[in-house]
């Protein structure tokens, strides 16, 4: 039996130094092996990471895109006007209440100035309060706790609104938001309930002075009258006629009235209105002629009648009314004309004048009541309003066109009879 031979010490340290070196490249490798699956592992965890962080920017992004809208569509569904400038008064937000308000759209008010929505004798007020409430956030301007402030529209209309202010500061600039409420119809209505109960004192007054004054004015016409049937004397005559005069004038205001505040019911049937004002212009007549006016009429009375459902007496009240203004306004000759014409459903009645007009800024004031642009002594301001009033009742309207030293024109709209 044969003995291998054993290694030379020089084989076994090569053999040895073999090993060792194929241990270190088996190091080397998993070692690379490692650092690879880590790197491989980085990279998963870092595109996992970089997802989520994209999932997680999107969901805020949307979230955030449905707050602006939420929050759009409730600045653009309120009923006030909402308005945000910046720290140079220019707006930034202008919402579509503020469009409706101003009549202004928001492309053209968006990067203007807020000075084009305020009259301009304001606007150095506005200016100082908005710089005071920037420095020390304090503020008058509250809803419901301030007098009216002016707002101006595109138009150039001016209009009372009530106003709120806040600030906030974003990235280091200053913004403040308005919120705005036109109080136009609120005005309106608080007007009319003051002038319904000042109307309720005048027919409670109106009552009281008939009862009072009545009984001793007719005791004193009659008592003149009875004077100049039996006086001779031509001055005392006059005087008495001056009396008479007076006493009725008294008379005729207090009619007017009572019939302002305590007009009776109506009682309405078909009415031919040409009829009602050839009655007029009858009672009339010696007034135009000593006036020396020419009349100048555009209606039939028997061919071809027009007829409103009224009461009689009311539009009697109406015509006269406005025919002896017209009478008054041409106190040295003049044209007077009327026209009537059936248009459509309804009859159109036209009353003019040559005469010397009226004021332009008197024209939205000639139905209130009490107002009058006769001199003193000479009108009660009564006679246009029941007028206005007995139109309206009558489902009609009536409006005033004039031109100082041009004249007047009064033009009664009324539903046409239908029997």
């Amino acid at each position: 039996m044969s003995r291998k031979p054993k290694p030379s010490p020089r084989a076994r340290k090569s053999a040895k130094k073999a090993d060792s070196t194929v241990g270190k490249v088996e190091r080397l490798v998993n070692q690379a092996k490692a650092q690879r699956e880590a790197a491989v592992e980085a990279r998963a965890l870092a595109e996992t990471a970089f997802l989520g962080a994209v999932t997680e920017r999107r969901s805020l992004e949307q979230q955030l895109t449905a707050s602006e809208s939420r929050l759009n569509g409730i600045l653009q569904s309120a009923m006030d006007a909402i308005i945000t400038v910046d720290d140079w008064q220019n707006v930034v937000l202008f919402n579509e209440a503020a469009e409706k308000m101003f009549q202004c759209p928001a492309e053209e008010a968006i990067g203007q100035s807020i000075d084009r929505f305020i009259p301009p004798r304001f606007r150095e007020a506005h200016h100082d309060h908005v710089q005071r409430f920037a420095r020390s956030g304090i503020t008058n301007r509250k809803m419901g706790l301030l007098g009216a402030v002016t707002g101006l529209r595109a138009d150039g209309e001016e209009f009372p609104i009530e106003a709120s202010i806040s600030q906030i500061t974003v990235a280091g600039a200053k913004y403040f938001t308005v919120i705005l409420r036109d109080i136009s119809e609120r005005e309106r209505i608080e007007r009319q309930l003051r002038q319904a109960e000042r109307l309720a004192e005048v027919g409670t007054l109106a009552a009281g002075m008939a009862h009072e004054i009545g009984t001793p004015m007719n005791v004193i016409l009659g008592r003149a009258e009875q004077l100049m049937r039996k006086t001779e004397d031509e001055a005392t005559r006059r005087g008495l006629a001056t009396i008479t005069a007076q006493v009725e004038r008294i008379t005729k205001i207090m009619n007017q009235l009572l019939a302002f505040t305590r007009r009776k019911p109506s009682e309405r049937r078909a009415v031919n209105l040409g009829q009602v004002l050839d009655d007029c212009l009858e009672v009339l007549q010696d007034r135009i002629r000593r006036s020396g006016l020419t009349v100048e009429s555009n209606y039939e009375t028997t061919l071809h009648p027009v007829h409103v459902h009224a009461d009689p007496d009311q539009m009697s009240q109406v015509f006269l009314n406005l025919l002896i203004n017209a009478i008054h306004a041409m106190p040295a000759k003049g044209r007077l004309r009327i026209a009537l014409d059936l248009v459509g459903s309804q009859v159109k009645t036209v009353v003019a004048d040559t005469g010397h007009g009226i004021p332009e800024e008197d024209l939205p004031k000639i139905f209130h009541p009490f107002f009058t642009t006769k001199e003193s002594g000479q009108g009660t301001g009564l006679g246009l309003t029941v007028a206005h009033n007995i139109v309206q009742e009558h489902g009609g309207t009536i409006t005033v066109e004039s031109k100082s030293g041009e004249g007047t024109a009064f033009t009664i709209l009324l539903p046409a009879s239908k029997s």
